[in-house]
């Protein structure tokens, strides 16, 4: 399985991103001028969708997910391979610790007017990255399983849509910056594009 080159573009990419938007955020660049203007933004809100963001708050939680994909690993073990499942798995928790890694070296503050508590440090969104993480390796098994070309592509979208609006609540709970959000969709498509080429590698070492 040779590593294609739009995957090492994306994970270059991504990383770059990342590392520009660190550097703001370390740096209190322009970035974050934005952060402080859309945090300040009064605008009202609509109690549904607070209830609506409070649900994905809670199921996709960092430790929501690894509960998942540790389950989901099992049936992979059991579906397909051991080594599929380890996979997995092993990719969610490398996510998570990295990302709390860099929230504790960076030790940014969350908004103070969010309207519920979080339960770390900001910088980046713990949710949004691990939602890139997950659904995307969701859509890297399906597109190798599948055989129907409608189900790849509805997992694609599904999946792009889900992670969107994981980001967009955590700016509407007033959890998270803008910059925290962005930071997490680099940093959990770095992180996914990195075990993918890792794996892709290592089959190509062994053939």
């Amino acid at each position: 399985m040779k590593i294609k080159k739009e995957l090492i573009l994306v994970n270059l990419i991504s990383l770059i991103i990342f590392v520009l938007i660190l550097i703001e955020v370390l740096s209190n660049g322009l970035l974050v001028n934005l952060d402080l203007f859309l945090n300040s933004w009064n605008v009202t809100k609509n109690i549904f969708l607070v209830d609506i963001s409070k649900i994905i708050d809670l199921v996709f939680d960092s430790w929501s997910i690894i509960i998942i994909s540790l389950f989901l690993s099992i049936f992979l073990c059991f579906k397909y391979s051991k080594k599929e499942g380890a996979f997995f798995s092993l990719v969610i928790l490398l996510n998570a610790a990295l990302i709390y890694l860099i929230k504790e070296i960076v030790q940014r503050a969350r908004p103070q007017n969010a309207l519920i508590p979080g339960s770390n440090f900001a910088f980046p969104s713990g949710h949004t990255a691990t939602a890139v993480a997950f659904f995307g390796l969701l859509i890297y098994l399906i597109l190798r399983k599948a055989k129907s070309k409608k189900i790849k592509v509805a997992s694609i979208w599904i999946s792009i849509l889900i992670v969107l609006l994981i980001g967009f609540t955590r700016l509407y709970l007033n959890l998270h910056w803008l910059t925290d959000v962005l930071g997490g969709l680099a940093l959990g498509i770095f992180i996914l594009t990195c075990c993918i080429i890792l794996k892709n590698i290592l089959i190509e070492v062994k053939n």
